[in-house]
């Protein structure tokens, strides 16, 4: 017989999901007490191996999402690992309900007496005490630190945000707080069993998002404009606070889990700069500070700006120099079946003077305005042609994807196409935002979303489900 050659070895599935967790701790330590009236509390300690009782340890407060409980929860965060690494005391407690963090009073408190108890138990410093969840652990989170900003240093919140009805009226936080929020780009909410999809399956859960966000806005005092630091898969949106910063931290392409760094994140880009010393909020400079992408450039379909690491920048100010959208107004050339050929689709343009605003370049508009001249800071040029994909780039001609277009006075050019093609760079897009960087960079759809706020720009509606 003929062999059957080696197809049926090369393909295979396999439970990502069940992989993506980390190594479990090898010395817990189980702890019960009676921290709720008539109940049996159960917790779970990390005590570094060379724990030394005349040292101080920072505490992390790591709480479960809902339907988990703190031993099974040590296997989904490396804390542990860091525990070793840094001199840090874990505790993972379960929630009093079973499997779920009510938020109310009698949590709060049980989490407020654990902290007491694990304080008289061990020599922690409590100027270094954080508490983070994942999704109802980050409902718990906030719950927590709404009532006692004043017992943390810090906080941290992981794919769980708090809808607005679970806040009593009026609630807000009771003062100031280092915050750090991590999201998944695809972690959404898609309504009710049953009923048809919303048109937009990411505004409920972005909209949640929103709100966990500005609720920190007035008491930490926070800059409107944020840092934004884009690398691979993570978006990071840096927002100073005149009493305490925020750190946004949205994760592209990841739905509702808790990566194995977060960790790791947690503590170098927040929890190791900052301390509470009797109820203030100090900071004393973190491992691995957000400074920003200093050559990376984000555009917005209808805005007339571009956002450049924290800051907003103008393409000239006229009303009409924006960045639009252009599609084909006829498909299906020779030999075309429906697979998107490069002139049978749409892309973002961006006026001539996109170029200006990012790189600093020099645009010279000829021939009635048909042609235009684009002179790098380096000494490059680029020369584009009206209803022309040709360029001449560097030392010959090139062509894009698309043509450039004179259009009403304005001359646009498929920037995109042109930076990632040409000059190499790194392109990204989503919802109609466009991310150019000098580095690998993945634009997330919330970190989009607030560049098109912050860029007066606008969205095109989402495509009806099929």
């Amino acid at each position: 017989m003929k062999s059957m050659g080696m197809f049926h070895g090369a393909v295979g599935n396999l439970d990502f999901g069940s992989m993506h967790c980390c190594p479990q701790p090898e010395r817990l330590i189980e702890r019960q007490a009676e921290l709720v009236k008539g109940m049996n509390n159960v917790w779970y300690e990390y005590v570094p191996e060379n724990y030394d009782p005349q040292k101080k340890y920072p505490l992390i407060v790591q709480l479960h999402g809902g339907g988990m409980d703190g031993m099974r929860w040590t296997k989904m965060t490396a804390w542990h690992l860091l525990a070793e690494e840094k001199g840090l005391i874990i505790i993972y407690p379960n929630s009093p309900g079973y499997q779920t963090w009510a938020l109310g009073e009698r949590d709060v408190q049980f989490l407020y007496d654990l902290i007491q108890t694990v304080c008289a138990e061990y020599n922690i410093d409590r100027s270094r005490i954080y508490m983070q969840g994942m999704s109802n652990g980050d409902q718990m989170t906030l719950a927590f630190s709404l009532k006692h900003p004043e017992i943390l240093a810090a906080a941290g919140f992981a794919t769980g945000p708090t809808a607005d009805y679970l806040f009593e009226d009026g609630e807000k936080p009771l003062g100031a707080l280092p915050v750090i929020q991590m999201r998944g780009e695809k972690d959404v909410l898609g309504g009710a069993p049953g009923s048809e999809p919303p048109a937009d399956i990411y505004e409920l859960r972005y909209s949640m998002n929103d709100l966990n966000k500005e609720i920190w806005e007035e008491p930490n005092g926070l800059s409107p404009l944020p840092v934004l630091t884009v690398k691979g898969k993570d978006n990071f949106l840096f927002y100073k606070g005149k009493a305490a910063d925020l750190v946004y931290w949205e994760v592209r392409d990841m739905g509702h889990r808790e990566p194995p760094d977060e960790a790791q994140t947690f503590w170098e880009r927040m929890y190791s700069g900052w301390i509470n010393e009797n109820g203030k909020h100090i900071y004393t400079g973190v491992d691995r500070p957000l400074t920003g992408d200093d050559n990376a450039y984000v555009l917005s379909l209808g805005s007339g700006s571009i956002y450049k690491k924290d800051r907003i920048v103008s393409m000239g100010g006229d009303e009409n120099a924006i960045v639009r959208y252009f599609a084909p107004m006829v498909r299906g050339g020779f030999g075309s079946f429906g697979l998107d050929e490069m002139l049978e689709t749409g892309a973002l343009f961006a006026p001539a003077e996109f170029f200006a605003a990012a790189f600093g370049a020099v645009v010279e508009h000829f021939n009635a305005g048909s042609r235009v001249k684009v002179t790098f800071d380096d000494g490059r040029t680029a020369v584009f042609y009206a209803s022309s994909t040709m360029v001449h780039w560097e030392e010959g001609y090139r062509s894009m994807k698309k043509p450039s277009v004179q259009l009403c006075g304005k001359f646009y050019i498929p920037v995109g196409e042109f930076c990632g093609d040409l000059m190499g760079l790194c392109v990204s897009e989503a919802d109609d935002c466009m991310l150019i960087s000098d580095h690998q960079s993945q634009l997330g759809r919330y970190t989009a979303r607030v560049m098109r706020k912050l860029l007066g720009g606008q969205r095109r509606p989402p495509e009806p489900k099929k």
